[in-house]
């Protein structure tokens, strides 16, 4: 009966997992909790889902049409909506907020209006071109770098949590900041097991752009939660779209030096 309850709970885990950061029907719960306590296998299967089948269609369709810039917009295209576009919104309620001038409670109250200003619009434009750019000299190795980078985002998004601070109020952030201390040797675990599965998928270019996107995305969220009052939830998604678009930078850089 322990083993049942154990395997039926950890099933729901991923399940939940699966829900919280895709949009793949898969009849999962939307307990956010439970999403959070298994956040750690966000590193693992999540990736296969949002980086491996979109890099295969535009992998497929580079080797048919031998288009980079349609190839390489269709897959990133394709990543964005199973993701639901989360993410991006944290990304730009991020920048919306980053731009007031005023206190730590003034940059909260922009993260919560759902309108979006000019810089917000103009940054997530800047970052799809960018990644849209990068892929487009990745086209011979565009699944892997797919599947790569989020492997990479999701650990970005895991590790950071676990230097994150409790921010002022008790949001999705303050959930998985809290949540995270809880689960230290498994997101540790996850995220080693995604630095090999970048060596075994790239070689030695993939584990250094897994290394320098975490350690660089870390410095960002340890610079910027201190303009929050703490790891708010929008900042959990500037990361995960933040290191996303900076590893597959890094590995254009890489491969084409």
């Amino acid at each position: 009966m322990v083993i049942h309850n154990r395997a039926s709970n950890f099933v729901n885990g991923v399940k939940a997992v699966i829900t919280f950061f895709t949009v793949i029907p898969i009849g999962g719960s939307h307990d956010v909790v439970k999403a959070f306590e298994y956040v750690w296998l966000a590193t693992l299967i999540i990736p296969p889902i949002t980086g491996l089948v979109p890099g295969l269609v535009g992998y497929y369709i580079w080797i048919t049409t031998h288009n980079g810039l349609f190839s390489a917009s269709i897959a990133y295209t394709s990543l964005l909506l199973l993701t639901g576009l989360n993410h991006i919104d944290g990304f730009s309620d991020v920048i919306d907020a980053l731009m007031v001038r005023g206190s730590v409670e003034d940059r909260i109250k922009v993260l919560k209006d759902p309108h979006r200003g000019s810089a917000a619009i103009a940054m997530v434009t800047l970052s799809i071109i960018l990644a849209i750019s990068a892929l487009l000299g990745l086209t011979n190795r565009m699944w892997q770098s797919l599947f790569v980078a989020e492997v990479i985002s999701k650990s970005s998004c895991c590790l950071s949590a676990l230097i994150g601070r409790e921010p002022p109020y008790r949001g999705l952030g303050w959930q998985l900041t809290v949540i995270a201390r809880r689960r230290i040797t498994p997101i540790i675990t996850s995220s080693l097991l995604g630095l090999a599965i970048t060596y075994v998928m790239l070689g030695i270019i993939g584990a250094v752009s897994f290394t320098a996107t975490i350690l660089t995305s870390m410095l960002i969220f340890m610079h910027l939660q201190g303009k929050f009052g703490g790891a708010v939830g929008d900042l959990y998604g500037f990361i995960l779209e933040v290191s996303r678009v900076l590893s597959l930078m890094i590995m254009f850089v890489l491969f084409n030096i």
